[in-house]
């Protein structure tokens, strides 16, 4: 396998002469791409603090390097397989949602650019080109099915680093009637890592301190059942103590692996199930609450814990299970 690891900013800056005389139009266009530049910059700072003005951030880069769209996708390492837990697909400012869930519910998993992506430096921008082999030019489903299908094979990606171990991998598109990529608009998108990997931290920092974790506070305390609080991957996030005993018992529920099981194998593939509906649902659907009983007289009930914001993937209370 051979493929090219390198980044596309140096494309982009093997044009440029520094040598050369800087003429007065050219200070005038550079000073007016510099302001758009600036804007956009605001833009993601201001997104970063609200959850609307991620649309306006998006726009103002699809209009300033005349792209079709970004996809915005939060991606951890789950059992050596990437896991999927966060994305956005904005296109102009406008939500592509048809783009987005065909991509998520057909193509995530069997996208040979996203295992090699998460090996890549943090800040490396990269064409497909670079991220897919020759062989798999001929073979894969995502290279020849999904992209030609919505006209967006001219893509470029990189991966930056996030909160709590995952990582954000930003892929920008341009249409086929959108043509190459110039080096400016490459050199602005290169500009724009850092800046995008704040307001995505910052967004995931509020997110994982959101009130509702310590609103359930009481919860724990206070019930006189078994209460478990869950994050997005079933994993056990903080328990009272009557649920800190049932687990350590082992007879009903018990914790492997930092997640929540059931001891008795045809339990434990239901309660996976249920889990992934509360907590985690693929695609666009929404979370639903379950119950399910347990042994011979107990139950679990699980309830979803709505997050009003765009929570980029934080880890954060997503479940409370509660067991008679």
């Amino acid at each position: 396998m051979n493929v090219r690891a390198h980044s596309t900013l140096s494309i982009a800056d093997r044009g440029s002469n520094p040598r050369a005389p800087v003429r007065s139009s050219s200070r005038s266009a550079a000073f007016a791409y510099d302001q758009r530049f600036q804007r956009i910059v605001a833009a993601l700072h201001d997104a970063a603090l609200d959850d609307s003005a991620w649309s306006r951030a998006f726009a103002l880069i699809d209009d300033a390097c005349l792209t079709h769209s970004s996809h915005l996708a939060v991606v951890a390492t789950r059992a050596g397989a990437p896991e999927y837990l966060f994305g956005t697909w904005l296109g102009h400012g406008v939500s592509l949602d048809a783009l987005a869930r065909e991509y998520v519910e057909r193509y995530f998993s069997v996208d040979e650019r996203v295992s090699r992506l998460l090996l890549m430096p943090a800040g490396s921008l990269l064409h497909n080109a670079d991220l897919f082999t020759e062989e798999e030019r001929a073979t894969s489903v995502t290279y020849n099915r999904f992209l030609p299908r919505w006209g967006i094979e001219n893509q470029v990606s990189a991966r930056l680093a996030a909160l709590d171990g995952s990582h954000v991998l930003w892929t920008v598109s341009r249409s086929r009637a959108q043509g190459d990529w110039r080096p400016s608009h490459l050199g602005v998108l290169a500009r724009l890592l850092p800046h995008l990997s704040g307001a995505v931290r910052v967004r995931q920092a509020l997110a994982k301190a959101d009130a509702r974790a310590a609103a359930l506070e009481p919860l724990l305390d206070a019930s006189p059942r078994s209460v478990i609080l869950l994050d997005r991957r079933g994993q056990v996030m903080r328990t009272n103590a009557r649920a800190a005993r049932l687990l350590a018992d082992g007879r009903l529920l018990c914790e492997r692996g930092g997640a929540l099981h059931a001891t008795a194998a045809a339990e434990d593939e239901r309660l996976g199930r249920l889990l992934a509906r509360t907590c985690c649902p693929k695609g666009d659907g929404a979370p639903r609450a379950g119950v399910m009983r347990v042994g011979d007289d107990a139950e679990i009930r699980l309830t979803p814990v709505a997050v009003p914001r765009m929570d980029f993937g934080a880890r954060r209370v997503a479940a409370v299970a509660i067991t008679a």
